[in-house]
Formats: structure tokens, sequence, C-alpha cells
């Protein structure tokens, strides 16, 4: 379950494309970055997908991708010329086939084959129509479905959505989110041949008139259970709160985000929330695992990311620049507890966190919060891209702040936590190996 938001230069402070998203998966699912170069291919070379194998195209972009350890795709991405897509799973009741490709493949496949917003939707929808969506993209956790995607560059966005290989998509204005919902209704710009006509023959809608995309085609308990249409209202909400003066720093808090009530803890708190946390095996046991924040115009590109869990204890950090690799001293990770990956080392100290939640968080925010700000106002408001070396330096100064903050929990008092949660946490700790 993900969120996922964009804000025009019409709606945003400076001008630019603001772009975030926060991908919620299982809570042992390690999500790596990885950034693979641009790269040329010969005739009849092929792509190894999920499920797919698929012609190769003669050349490839250089892509930053947000991606499940165990995937070829990516959750969300951007690639060198500003393009950036994240996907959301929506519930339907049409159901998804045995094989296809997979929403997380065809981030990465439009990422590395487009030079706009336009040409990725467009990649998306022939690669859709080609081979159609489907197989399974959850991890431990089997699951199926369908995709909504948001596509954005410097200039323009869209929101596809797609069922089989049927699709509707809508240039946006100003804002939009998605959020494992259907979010087009009666407001699409252009839609396929046999979406209408599919939902009539099945008596979804009577007419052509009658046709509502999200009222004909969600699947009523999943999307309930999915808790999509009130992380969609928060989302909204908070977009329009600051329209026309959307900033970087708004995107990251948004995708922080853990609802008005200021008592909010992680034990006791709705499945609704942006920043998601895990609580059980049935109603909330996703959560947010890797973040994104770009900001894209004619004035330069910025790229920011957790790299890990929990945003809300997480501090973003620059990657992407022209001509650099992930910073230095980042290693991945994979299905066990490894010391030396930042996605492993970082979800240590929050798993530890949860013992006393709120006052963990109180102690890493200030820390947070001087680094961003700091960072953000010196990357984007140089005259000059950041180089491999910075890079590094700002990777270090964030791994340094977590690693402060998670040896002073130790001294933190637990609070009791309820049997059912402590339970649930206990059980991935032994299963990762995580002491």
């Amino acid at each position: 379950m993900c969120d996922t938001i964009v804000a025009l230069g019409s709606a945003a402070e400076e001008g630019f494309t603001l772009f975030g998203k926060n991908s919620n998966r299982e809570p042992d699912e390690v999500q790596n970055i990885l950034i693979v170069p641009r790269k040329k291919y010969k005739p009849n070379d092929i792509v190894q997908c999920a499920y797919l194998t698929i012609p190769q195209v003669p050349e490839t972009a250089r892509v930053l991708l947000c991606q499940p350890f165990w995937m070829f795709g990516a959750e969300m991405g951007a690639n060198e010329y500003g393009v950036v897509i994240g996907n959301e799973s929506i519930f339907t009741k049409e159901k998804p086939d045995k094989i296809g490709l997979t929403g997380m493949d065809l981030v990465r496949l439009a990422l590395e084959r487009s030079r706009t917003a336009r040409q990725a939707l467009e990649v998306i929808i022939e690669l859709l129509e080609k081979h159609g969506q489907g197989g399974n993209c959850g991890y431990r956790l089997k699951l199926k479905y369908m995709n909504s995607f948001l596509i954005a560059d410097k200039k323009e966005a869209y929101v596809l959505e797609t069922v089989k290989t049927w699709w509707a998509w809508k240039k946006i204005k100003d804002v939009w989110n998605i959020s494992n919902i259907i979010s087009l209704q009666k407001d699409y710009d252009a839609c396929s041949e046999g979406l209408i006509e599919n939902a009539i023959k099945k008596g979804y809608c009577k007419n052509e008139k009658d046709f509502n995309f999200r009222k004909c085609y969600s699947a009523k308990f999943m999307t309930w259970s999915a808790k999509g249409a009130e992380r969609e209202k928060r989302s909204r909400t908070l977009l329009s709160k600051r329209k026309k003066r959307l900033t970087t720093k708004d995107f990251i808090n948004i995708l922080r985000d853990h609802g008005d009530n200021s008592q909010w803890t992680p034990n006791h708190s709705p499945g609704a929330t942006l920043c998601l946390h895990a609580a059980d095996k049935l109603f909330r046991r996703n959560q947010t695992v890797c973040s994104l924040v770009v900001k894209t115009g004619d004035g330069g590109q910025f790229f920011y990311t957790t790299g890990a869990s929990n945003p809300c204890i997480s501090p973003f950090f620059p990657v992407f620049s022209p001509d650099t690799t992930v910073p230095g001293k980042y290693s991945e990770g994979s299905e066990n507890y490894n010391s030396k990956s930042y996605w492993w080392e970082s979800e240590r100290f929050h798993r530890k966190a949860l013992l006393n939640f709120n006052s963990a968080q109180v102690e890493i925010q200030p820390l947070i919060i001087n680094y961003e700000e700091e960072i953000i106002s010196s990357i984007e408001n140089s005259l000059s891209t950041l180089n491999q070396k910075q890079i590094n330096e700002h990777f270090i100064r964030a791994r340094t702040i977590v690693k402060k903050w998670g040896s002073k929990l130790d001294h933190l008092t637990s609070v009791n936590l309820g049997w059912s949660f402590s339970r649930y946490w206990k059980g991935y700790n032994k299963r990762n190996g995580i002491i």
C-alpha cells in the first residue's frame, strides 16, 4: 500500500515539479537504492523482467531505482532526463493474469525508454497492450493486482490507471495523488478501446454515459481494506494547504504524516497514515520501507531518498547527480540482517525505537530537521551540481545521525506495547536475525 504525490510548477513555490512517494510493502522487504548507467544494446537483445522476457531497445537511459531487493523492476525512480514515476497497486473486479509484466517492471522499463513524461506514458501503454500485466507482486505474502501510475517531468504530469490491458489517463493540472484506489472517475482525458465496453458487458454500468472508472471497476472489499480512500483524502488535504507555495520540505513532511492525532503511536494507530507502520498480520501488515522526493525543473534536478523504512525517523539524503553513483559507503541489503547494509542498520534501530517510539522520535527529529534544512538549502541554491565526493559526504552525515541516535535508544524507558504488537515484531526480529 503506497502513496504518491505530485505538484507541477503552477502549484510550487519556485516553478519546479515536485514528486514524492512512500513505498509501503512488507516490513522486512528491503528496498535498495540502485543507479543503472546508460547502456547500448545489440539488435535482438532481450531483457528479463519478473516473469517475461521481452525485446530490448537500442539504448536505455541512466536511471535511479528504488528497488525491492528481489525484483527486476522498481517501486519508484527517475531518469537522467528528469522523468519520475511511481506506481500503486489497485484492486479491481477484473483479476490479474497469472503471468505478465508487473507494475514495477513497467516503472523501470518506462524510465529506461523515455525522455519525457508523455513518452513514458506511451511506453507503459504500449508494453501493457502487448504483454499484459500479471504475476505475483508480493514478497512473502503472495499478491496480484492491477496498477496505477503517476508520471512527471519538469513540465507536465499524468495519472495512468490500468485494468488488464485497458487504461485511462489524465493530464494533471497543479497537483494530484494516488493511494491504492482508482483515482479517475469521469474525469479522464482518454481511455482505451474496450474499457467501457467491458464494463457495460459485465454489468458494471448501464451505458457509456453511466461509466465511472472508480465506481465500475473497484473491488469493494480489497479497496476498502487498503484504506486508499482515507489516504487519498489526507494527501489532497495536505497538498491543498500549501498549494502555490509547495517546496521540497513540504513534500518530505507529507510523506512523514501520521495524521492529526497528537497521541499517535505505532502500536495504537489507524492503518491509514501516509507514513505507514506495520503492527499485525491482518490489517496493518505493510509499512513504509523507502521514500523518494524529487524536484525537477529548468533550474536543476534534485533527488532525495531515505534508503530506509519509516521516513518519520529517517533522514533524506541526496543521490543521482550527473556522473555519480550511489554513495561510496552505501551497501545494499537482502533477505536477512546484515550490519553493512544501510537499510538493515537503520531497521535495527527503528525496531529498537518501538519500545518507546514517541521519545525516540523526539530524540532524532531535531537532528534530521537541522541536517535536511542545511543540505536542501545548500544543494538547491548552489550554482553547481553535486559531485561524488559531496554525495558521499552527505550520506555519511545522514548515517552518522542514525548511528548516534541508535546508540541512545537503550537508555530510553520501555513502554507497554501490548502482547500482540510485541509478539509481532519479536517474530520478525527472530526471522531476520536481529538480536
